[in-house]
């Protein structure tokens, strides 16, 4: 779901690129749907890493800033979101905002 969604252009770029844009959309699966364990650390490298992150966005042929920031928007909507709602909740509202926002093909390279 996410590749489809996420990369417009899927076909465009080398195979390792398309490699890498593979490895990006299965840790923002792992973030927004996969096991609380796997979705902590997903969300660890999506938001803390900054080595890793870059080099792995650099390979895919995209702006990790762009990318950070776009994520980031998400999930401070998810958290104001989280404050108005019961706390069982809030974990699934930012995931369902993410899964809304990667299927309106919100990043492109």
């Amino acid at each position: 779901m996410f590749e489809s969604a996420v990369f417009r252009n899927k076909d465009r770029g080398t195979a390792e690129e398309k490699l890498w844009r593979a490895v990006i959309a299965r840790t923002l699966e792992e973030w927004v749907s996969g096991p609380l364990r796997y979705s902590r650390k997903a969300e660890q490298f999506l938001f803390d890493d900054n080595r890793d992150f870059i080099a792995v966005c650099s390979s895919a042929g995209m702006d990790a800033g762009n990318l950070r920031r776009r994520l980031q928007s998400i999930r401070a909507r998810g958290i104001q979101k989280e404050n108005n709602q019961p706390a069982l909740q809030g974990h699934r509202k930012t995931h369902s905002q993410a899964q809304r926002f990667f299927q309106q093909k919100a990043f492109s390279t």
